[in-house]
């Protein structure tokens, strides 16, 4: 296979071309960095890296989402550098491992094999674009090519057709693709009755501290609805209290001969196993759910067999509940990032689509949450007297909370701005309106200002960090610092404003302390000197380019990281 001049190296991974961009360089920069994996199911997938940090795990909150009782929770993560990335486990039961070697901590290089838990989950990391042999859809031929391999491994010549069955159950579930719960349910109720030559078959799995009907189904193969959802609660009592199967094939034990279930139902044999997996909140195994079998006459197909053949099924039962926890997880996940997302949009909408037209007054800001939704908020309002007043505001907090709250405090002083009501009486009134409707942990810290076309207007900062103030004839920045109490805190607080003026050319940098407190991925915080020397260096070219220029600092400096804190910046320049 030729390949072009531009390419440096081919990396094959099952039968996938993964090729790498040429570069003068130990690793090729030019290219985004992927993660590939191909999943149980045959499955390919490829996750391109472009985040701070990339959370690999079984829980459903996960970005690589991996349905393996050997693998954690939350198991290992890549965290972005200057370098690229590394590799790092999150103190995993089974381990993690690079190029078979378990590792803590990995720069990781291209083409390294990232392998996760006991069964080696593996992952690669890689440069470049991914070419499959069949896109989006998974090599069935090699699949089944693997599981001949691997029955034929397991399977010595002389064993009988039960454990054959077992064997292959192991496979048709490993690999299947088609994959829903009632199916699943379906099919191992299907074998567990043709193994045992039970009448009936149910499945249980747990409701809160009980568990209930999920499936059932007769000898004959019907449907059995939950309306003939009968079982001995006794012995599935001591199953769960146990931990451990039941099996009274040939007739019954003398605790259980008795029990008036099983004395209505007439029936001769039991068979009640635990479904074991890991809960996607959890760590370690419990019963997530029960195989229930019982008849009115033997199971003789049992005679003499081994009960390791129905609990492998029990296994597999399992790992299904097991996957169908994860799927919960993971739609749950979505559906709260829908509603997220929605407020998202709602909050954005609560903030100035356009700004202000005032003379002599460029106005730029940005607001980026931490979450979806955030405390932090701004406003511009261009008051009756022509004049502009200008807010940014932190709410203690992060997330909804802190936005339901900071859309309710925007939304009240607005009106009072509206209403011509002096910057200050505005702010008490908030403050007493805060008091009464808020705990006493939530408070606000708020830069509240006017201003009008010569650049004089005032000021009230209300336990907020410092607002810079760039005098451009002097090249020097002035700290505006807080002259009153955070909003919040006591109802019977009396703010003042104080002086501001702009003189032609200067401009005013207010900002929440999310912008300071941004971290790079050594944790080192941006800082107030960072954003003064940016200042000083961008500010005498104008508010617009000393914005462009501070969100390139931010993002240069973070390199991907993800925020800790909101960040909201407002600019104001007098021209």
């Amino acid at each position: 296979m030729k390949v072009s001049s531009q390419y440096e190296s081919l990396v094959t991974v099952n039968g996938i071309v993964l090729v790498s961009p040429r570069t003068d360089h130990a690793k090729p920069m030019s290219s985004t960095p992927q993660l590939y994996w191909v999943g149980p199911d045959g499955q390919e997938n490829c996750l391109p890296l472009e985040a701070g940090e990339i959370l690999i795990g079984r829980k459903g909150d996960a970005d690589v989402v991996l349905n393996n009782q050997h693998v954690s929770r939350h198991h290992a993560k890549l965290v972005k550098t200057a370098d690229g990335y590394f590799l790092q486990d999150l103190g995993s039961t089974h381990g993690t491992f690079v190029n078979e070697t378990r590792v803590e901590q990995h720069a990781l290089r291209h083409g390294d094999k990232i392998s996760l838990g006991k069964d080696r989950i593996d992952l690669h990391y890689i440069f470049g674009e991914v070419k499959p042999s069949k896109p989006g859809r998974p090599d069935t031929t090699k699949i089944f090519e693997r599981s001949l391999i691997d029955l034929g491994v397991v399977l010595p010549s002389e064993v009988s057709d039960l454990e054959k069955i077992s064997c292959i159950l192991d496979f048709q579930y490993q690999w299947e693709t088609l994959f829903t719960p009632e199916a699943a349910f379906q099919k191992i109720l299907e074998s567990a009755l043709k193994i045992s030559g039970a009448e009936r078959g149910f499945i249980l799995v747990r409701d809160n501290q009980d568990f209930g009907y999920a499936a059932g189904m007769d000898g004959k193969g019907h449907t059995l609805s939950q309306s003939h959802f009968k079982t001995s609660h006794t012995v599935v009592n001591d199953v769960v209290k146990n931990t451990s199967a039941v099996f009274m094939v040939e007739g019954l034990d003398n605790r259980y001969r008795e029990q008036a279930s099983i004395v209505a139902m007439n029936l001769r044999a039991i068979a009640c196993m635990p479904l074991m997996g890991i809960r996607s909140q959890a760590d370690t195994p419990s019963i997530l759910g029960i195989l229930y079998l019982d008849s009115t006459k033997r199971m003789h197909s049992l005679s003499g067999l081994d009960e390791k053949i129905l609990n492998k099924l029990a296994v597999e039962a399992g790992n299904v509940l097991e996957r169908v926890e994860m799927i919960k997880s993971i739609e749950q996940r979505k559906k709260l990032e829908q509603e997220l997302t929605l407020a998202e949009e709602t909050q954005r909408t609560l903030l100035p689509q356009t700004f202000p037209q005032v003379q002599n007054l460029n106005l730029h800001a940005f607001s980026k949450p931490t979450r979806y939704v955030g405390g932090d908020f701004y406003d511009f309002v261009e008051l009756e007297t022509g004049e502009l007043a200008g807010v940014l505001a932190d709410v203690s907090g992060k997330g909804i909370s802190a936005s339901l709250l900071s859309s309710m405090l925007l939304g009240c002083l607005q009106m009072q701005l509206r209403a011509n009501v002096p910057v200050n009486e505005s702010l008490n009134r908030l403050n007493r309106f805060l008091c009464e409707k808020s705990s006493s942990s939530r408070f606000v810290t708020m830069f509240l200002f006017t201003l009008d076309s010569k650049g004089s207007g005032q000021y009230i900062s209300a336990g907020h960090n410092p607002t810079y103030l760039f005098r451009t004839a002097s090249g020097d920045i002035e700290e505006i610092v807080s002259n009153n109490m955070i909003v919040g805190a006591f109802p019977s607080i009396n703010y003042e404003a104080a002086r501001l003026q702009l003189n032609k050319g200067d401009v005013l940098l207010a900002y929440s302390d999310g912008l300071t407190e941004a971290e790079n991925p050594q944790g080192e915080m941006l800082g107030e000197e960072r954003v003064k020397a940016i200042i000083r260096a961008e500010a005498p070219a104008g508010s617009t380019n000393l914005e462009r220029k501070l969100l390139e600092g931010i993002h240069n400096f973070t390199m991907g990281r993800s925020q800790t804190d909101d960040i909201t910046i407002v600019i104001v320049e007098r021209v």
